[in-house]
């Protein structure tokens, strides 16, 4: 079964995945919003990515604890 943090995790990389295209193909000129702003928004869900990551490995290390005790 997927944990929480996984189901955190795969939206928040897709959104970011999405953004950085955005960036690159300079789409983000058709939505009228700055380079800046969107280089922001991109900075911004990528330090998301980055928490939902570290939480993702720190419940997964307390898991690989706890069944380490019931053996």
């Amino acid at each position: 079964m997927i944990e929480k943090t996984k189901l955190i995790m795969i939206p928040v990389f897709t959104l970011c995945f999405l953004s950085y295209s955005v960036l690159i193909g300079k789409f983000y000129e058709k939505f009228h919003v700055s380079r800046e702003i969107w280089i922001g928004l991109c900075g911004l869900l990528s330090a998301a990515l980055v928490v939902a990551f570290i939480m993702d490995l720190f419940f997964a290390k307390h898991e690989g604890s706890r069944d380490d005790k019931h053996e």
